[in-house]
């Protein structure tokens, strides 16, 4: 595999990764205003999601892209000490499961001991169920790493 296809995979599957956390950010955040009553209608959803991926997703791509770049050759090389086969795919969508859950934790981290803040800056992370659903962004974004970049021989 050339170099520059090998980049543009792993490019793509940051930007997947963006674009399905970033709109995976608005829907948990909309869903809490729409549990205490708020109506958000379609318009307004896609409107938040747009506006959020022009705001929130240069920041998360940079940040995917880091983190990615780690993630996915650890998830290879243990993937590759199992045999490879299933764990290529399960080992990249963990990886890019928990990038993203590094990521967010590590934001949190620095809000709270660096800048002595209590607030959550990624709201939809502040429950459990919030960060495994900005998670899964991270998770369909290593399927995708694994399908496309073809197992090292």
């Amino acid at each position: 595999m050339t170099l520059l296809r090998m980049i543009a995979i792993h490019l793509l599957a940051v930007l997947v990764g963006t674009v399905l956390v970033s709109i995976a950010n608005t829907h948990v955040d909309l869903q809490a205003l729409a549990r205490i009553g708020a109506e958000i209608p379609f318009a307004v959803r896609l409107d938040a999601s747009l506006r959020d991926l022009q705001g929130f997703a240069p920041t998360l791509l940079a940040l995917l892209l880091v983190g990615f770049s780690i993630a996915f050759p650890a998830a290879g090389w243990i993937a590759a000490l199992l045999g490879g086969g299933i764990w290529r795919p399960v080992g990249f969508s963990l990886a890019g499961a928990v990038a993203v859950m590094v990521m967010i934790t590590c934001i949190t981290l620095v809000y709270r001991e660096l800048l002595g803040s209590t607030i959550t800056p990624i709201a939809a992370s502040r429950e459990l169920g919030g960060l495994l659903t900005l998670s899964a962004g991270g998770l369909v974004a290593g399927l995708v790493f694994a399908w496309l970049k073809p197992a090292s021989r």
